[in-house]
Parts: structure tokens; sequence; C-alpha cells
């Protein structure tokens, strides 16, 4: 029996059946190093952070679900050569993104999956509710 979407989390227009376990929205690396010298001498170099620095990661954790019809809809999309999607989530971000990787599994309920995702984010529209202004 199918399960109804309950999901907060859309990816280019597909409503995820349950909201990911595990969500990690800002995984942002800063341009940045810090150059060691000599006598505790210090040097930082701070480029700041890009909205193409960040990635997010999705997976549904042990109980969360996706239905075999959202797994079709986003593998789909996973397969289509160079596309882009808008992302949006229950934190009011609104994201560009490439998907880099999709990997569902299937559950022992017949259309049930696990699943896990790594997207690239290409722009920012919101974040965290507030408009992005940043590069």
């Amino acid at each position: 029996m199918p399960v109804s979407p309950r999901g907060t989390v859309y990816l280019g227009g597909t409503q995820f059946t349950t909201d990911p376990q595990v969500y990690q929205p800002l995984q942002w690396k800063k341009r940045a190093t810090v150059h060691k010298g000599i006598q505790g001498a210090v040097t930082v170099q701070d480029f700041g952070t890009f909205a193409k620095d960040n990635m997010l990661q999705l997976a549904s954790g042990q109980a969360g679900f996706l239905e075999k019809s959202v797994v079709d809809d986003l593998h789909t999309k996973y397969r289509t050569k160079g596309a882009t999607y808008t992302l949006t989530d229950w934190f009011g971000n609104s994201f560009t993104v490439f998907i880099v990787d999709f990997n569902p599994e299937p559950a022992r309920a017949r259309t049930l999956f696990r699943y896990s995702m790594t997207l690239q984010v290409l722009g920012i529209t919101t974040l965290l509710g507030t408009a992005y202004s940043g590069s």
C-alpha cells in the first residue's frame, strides 16, 4: 500500500515521502588557509564563502523512507545529464542544486526505500528563511 507524502522537502517539484532523518544543508567549507611560520607566527588567508562551496547531505536513516514513485522521480532526475533543480525545505531554504549522488536501497516493504543523497549547491535564493544576497 503506497505511503502518502508527508515530507516538507521538495526537489524539482517532487515531494519527499518523509523528511530525511539526516539533513545537513550547510556543509559549507570556507575558502581559507592558515600558514604557520617561525617563532609562532600565523598568517590567515580568508577568502570567505560562496554559495557554490555548499554541499547538502540527505539520508533516510532507519525510519525515514521514500515511496517507490518518489524514488522513480528522483532517480530520473539523477540520471538526467547536466540538470539542475530547486530544493526547498522546512527551514525556509531554497537552493539550486545538482544531484551528485543518489543511492536508493529497497527496504523489506515492497514499495519503500531507504536512501542517501549528496547535492552540490549552485545558487541560493533564501537561506534559513531570509533572502540570500551573498555570492
